[in-house]
């Protein structure tokens, strides 16, 4: 009796304990994590980028748990959540607007094709014809006014009859992967932002929409250039991370700022689309979506994943107008001929806006 008073003793003193770490680990971790992803761009802050929604999903049930047991723990949950939704956008929205889709909005597509050959599996390259002709029949179908590819293949005119102007980013002696604009109004100037010592790039074309000159960004940031599949986790792979991930977050911190005094030096309506290759918990993700609309916190439901790694969905590629615009709709597809997936935006030109 007395060993089972005393094992009961245990069993009380180790439950307060863990309580009362998790309370205070927990929303520490969340805290943590929005100030470095807001702030800083390292290996910790693409972890938390990562995880964050995970930490937001678990504070948020903790923090009811403990209200629920009037435990004054639960401030320090509140706290967390509280530091969240003032430094970071929510990662899952639900449309209630069911507007219908009028035929004058101008229709924007953005796509990581991945050169048509799939998620990059060998297997996956011998299919790249194929995959080719899915992907432009669902191009064609989608019928948007204005298409945008990261890692295209080397598109041909005459693949997309409804698309007489198109920018393909290939310039002789200069190696990047392949970006371009295709589009059913004139092109009336293109330009690059070129990324020194990577195949990442930034390309634009201001399009003649009507009597409103828009520009575009189509927007590919550095990457990480691995592939995560059951050799990623092996020792070797994992000790090669580390600074391949420091160095890539380096490179697309300082591709984003070429990005921006690009923007700030165009004075004009435009829009900044295309693959990020950062989550919205990120700062390269808050400093180009500043002063801009993210089409998917206006329109879009769910998760908006655009990438799943491992199964775990991120929303890595957006479309971020600037305020002339008035976001209309925007859709996300569920395909599997690249790693990426598409989105499609419908917009309303303020013609009264300067």
């Amino acid at each position: 009796m007395i060993l089972k008073q005393k094992l009961l003793n245990l069993f009380k003193s180790t439950y307060v304990v863990l309580r009362s770490i998790i309370a205070i680990v927990i929303p520490l971790l969340l805290v943590f994590g929005c100030v470095i992803t807001r702030y800083v761009e390292n290996v910790w802050s693409l972890i938390f980028s990562v995880v964050l929604p995970v930490l937001v999903v678990l504070n948020g049930f903790l923090f009811v748990v403990f209200i629920l047991l009037k435990s004054k723990r639960a401030f320090f949950l509140g706290f967390a959540l509280v530091l969240y939704s003032c430094t970071h956008v929510f990662f899952f929205k639900y449309n209630f607007d069911n507007q219908s889709i009028e035929t004058e909005n101008l229709s924007v597509l953005t796509y990581n094709v991945r050169g048509g050959g799939g998620a990059g599996h060998t297997s996956d390259r011998t299919q790249m014809k194929p995959r080719i002709k899915a992907l432009t029949n669902f191009i064609n179908n989608q019928d948007a006014d204005v298409v945008l590819f990261q890692e295209s293949w080397s598109v041909r005119k005459n693949s997309f009859e409804n698309y007489p102007y198109v920018f393909v980013g290939k310039r002789r002696g200069i190696s990047k992967s392949l970006q371009v604009i295709l589009s059913k109004f004139p092109i009336v100037h293109t330009g690059y932002i070129d990324f020194p010592n990577t195949a990442n790039n930034a390309m634009f074309a201001d399009i003649q929409y009507n009597d409103v000159l828009i520009r575009i960004y189509n927007v590919h940031l550095q990457s990480f250039s691995m592939e995560v599949d059951s050799k990623f986790f092996t020792k070797k792979s994992l000790e090669s991370v580390y600074p391949k991930i420091n160095v890539a977050q380096k490179m697309k911190s300082a591709q984003t700022q070429l990005l921006l005094e690009n923007i700030k030096g165009f004075q004009g309506r435009h829009i900044v689309a295309g693959d990020f290759n950062t989550t919205p918990f990120s700062k390269t993700y808050h400093s180009i979506s500043q002063g801009r609309q993210d089409t998917f916190l206006e329109k879009g439901s769910g998760l908006g994943g655009t990438y799943h790694l491992l199964g775990y969905p991120m929303r890595l590629d957006y479309v971020l107008p600037d305020n002339s615009f008035q976001i209309v709709a925007h859709e996300n597809f569920n395909l599997k001929w690249s790693d990426h997936e598409p989105i499609l935006v419908q917009l309303t030109v303020n013609k009264s806006s300067n």
